[in-house]
């Protein structure tokens, strides 16, 4: 029985080392992806206690500033290199309902002002109909466009989800022409 432990334990432990050794940079093993997650999620922290919103994160995960100017906000990463622009629809899209209430967004803009994503924002919809708009893809409409180009838009509303999708996109366009 000890012969069959120790047979296990060492077939264990060189499993472990060829692992370990195979693991230089691959980034397609679970274990790569879990400690993506945790340098994403470390990023998210510091920029937490630099005041940095967490939407403005999720939009750029290398950021660590923001200027806040009157038509956006500036976004720049360690070496103050601009990764883009930040647009929050609100006061823009005040009064602008979805279902159950206001959809605020941010829109994120790359240093040439082509929109790399719309995030909805802290809301009071219904949280199954916004998830059915985000798990049909919704916010990706205007992804690489210009802003002239997501203004003239048409975007069609995701079934079953009619209110919260035209509230979002009546506040992008809102957002987008206060520009």
């Amino acid at each position: 029985m000890k012969k069959i432990i120790a047979l296990t334990l060492m077939a264990f432990l060189a499993g472990g080392i060829a692992s370990a050794q195979h693991h230089g940079n691959c980034g397609n093993c679970p274990h790569h992806a879990q400690h993506q997650g945790c340098q994403n999620q470390q990023a998210q922290t510091q920029a937490q206690t630099n005041g940095i919103d967490m939407a403005i994160v999720k939009a750029f995960p290398t950021v660590k500033s923001v200027k806040k100017t009157k038509k956006w906000t500036e976004v720049y990463d360690a070496n103050k290199k601009l990764l883009g622009y930040a647009v929050y629809s609100k006061p823009a899209s005040d009064g602008i309902k979805g279902y159950n209430g206001e959809t605020p967004v941010l829109i994120a803009l790359n240093p040439k002002q082509v929109i790399l994503g719309v995030w909805l924002l802290e809301n009071k919809e219904t949280p199954k109909f916004a998830k059915k708009v985000e798990d049909a893809g919704f916010y990706n409409n205007w992804n690489g466009l210009t802003v002239k180009q997501a203004l003239k838009k048409e975007v069609d509303a995701v079934s079953g989800a009619t209110y919260t999708s035209n509230g979002v996109i009546k506040s992008v366009q809102a957002a987008l022409k206060a520009l």
